[in-house]
C-alpha cells in the first residue's frame, strides 16, 4: 500500500528570477542559487552562493569536500554548513559520496541538464497519473463533436 507520508524523493524547485544584465561570474553564480531557490534574502552573507562557489570550482579537479572543510573555508559552523549544502541535495545540484560533497555533474551545466531530466520523469509519471484518473471519471481533453 502507498502512503501518503512518504519521504520525497527530490524536491525541485526553479524560480524565475531575472537573468543578470552582463556576464559575473560571482552574480552568475548567485543568480544559479536564487533560481533553485536555495539564497534568499535573508542570507546577508551568501552563504549558500559562497559554499556552492567551493564545490564548483571543485569540480574542476573532480574534488568535493567534507563539511568540516567547508565550515572551515567560509568561517561557519559546520550546522550551518550542512543545512545548505541539505538543501542543495534536495533540489538535485549538490550529492553526497565518499564523505564528500561534491556538484552531481562533471560540469554545472551537465549538471543541470540531468535536472531536467529529473523534472521531465516527474511530468511523465503525474501525465500517466492524470490519464488514468481521466479515464476512470470519463473526462476528455476536448469534447467530441456530435
Amino acid at each position: 500500500m502507498f502512503s501518503l507520508r512518504e519521504e520525497a524523493l527530490a524536491e525541485y524547485r526553479i524560480l524565475d528570477v531575472r537573468m543578470p544584465p552582463t556576464v559575473d561570474y560571482q552574480q552568475d553564480i548567485e543568480w544559479i542559487c536564487r533560481s533553485f531557490g536555495f539564497l534568499e534574502p535573508r542570507d546577508k552573507k551568501k552563504t549558500a552562493a559562497r559554499i556552492f562557489r567551493l564545490l564548483l570550482e571543485a569540480a574542476k579537479e573532480d574534488k568535493g569536500y567534507t563539511s568540516n572543510e567547508l565550515a572551515k573555508k567560509i568561517g561557519l559552523t559546520r550546522g550551518t554548513v550542512v543545512h545548505h549544502l541539505n538543501l542543495m541535495i534536495k533540489r538535485g545540484l549538490v550529492i553526497y559520496h565518499e564523505n564528500q560533497y561534491k556538484l552531481r555533474g562533471r560540469s554545472l551545466r551537465s549538471t543541470i541538464r540531468e535536472i531536467e531530466r529529473d523534472i521531465g520523469r516527474v511530468f511523465e509519471n503525474l501525465d500517466k497519473v492524470a490519464a488514468t484518473i481521466d479515464e476512470t471519471l470519463g473526462l476528455h481533453d476536448r469534447e467530441i463533436a456530435h
